[in-house]
C-alpha cells in the first residue's frame, strides 16, 4: 500500500508541475496545492512508517514473559477477549503505576489496543518509545 500511495502522489506531484507551467492563474493556484498537498502526505507516511519501526524495535526487546503476565486470552482470529483485555487492563495499569518504565508503557499501549482504544494505545506506546530513547541517551 505504501508503494502505490507513493507511485499516486508521484503522479500527483507531476500534474501539479504540468498545472503551474498553464498560463492562468487559478489553475497555477490549483497546481501549488496539488503540490503541497502530496508534500503532506509523504510526511504523514514517513511518520506513520517511523512510528511502525520504532514500536517494533521497543517490542523486541521486551521479553516474552512481559506479555505473558499481562493474562491476555487470544481468539482464533488473534484477538483478545473482552474480559482478559479488561483484566489486563488492571494488570497493566498498575504496572505503570508501581514502576513507569518503558518497559511498562509499551504493555500498557498492548493493553489499550486489546481493549480497542487504539488512540491511547498509539499515546502510550509513543511514551514508551520516548523513555527507551531516553534511557539509551
Amino acid at each position: 500500500m505504501t508503494a502505490l500511495s507513493v507511485l499516486y502522489l508521484g503522479l500527483m506531484l507531476q500534474r501539479g508541475v504540468v498545472l503551474i507551467v498553464d498560463p492562468n492563474w487559478l489553475v497555477k493556484i490549483l497546481g501549488l496545492a496539488l503540490l503541497l498537498l502530496p508534500m503532506f502526505a509523504f510526511w504523514a507516511i514517513a511518520r506513520e512508517i517511523g512510528f511502525g519501526l520504532a514500536s517494533e524495535k521497543v517490542a523486541r526487546q521486551i521479553p516474552e514473559e512481559s506479555f505473558e503476565q499481562l493474562g491476555l486470552e487470544l481468539r482464533p482470529s488473534g484477538k483478545a477477549t473482552k474480559e482478559s483485555a479488561t483484566n489486563a487492563f488492571e494488570v497493566a495499569s498498575s504496572l505503570v503505576e508501581n514502576q513507569p518504565n518503558w518497559q511498562n508503557w509499551f504493555l500498557l499501549g498492548v493493553v489499550y489496543e486489546a481493549n480497542g482504544d487504539r488512540r491511547r494505545a498509539r499515546s502510550a506506546i509513543r511514551k514508551a518509545i520516548e523513555l527507551q530513547r531516553a534511557e539509551r541517551a
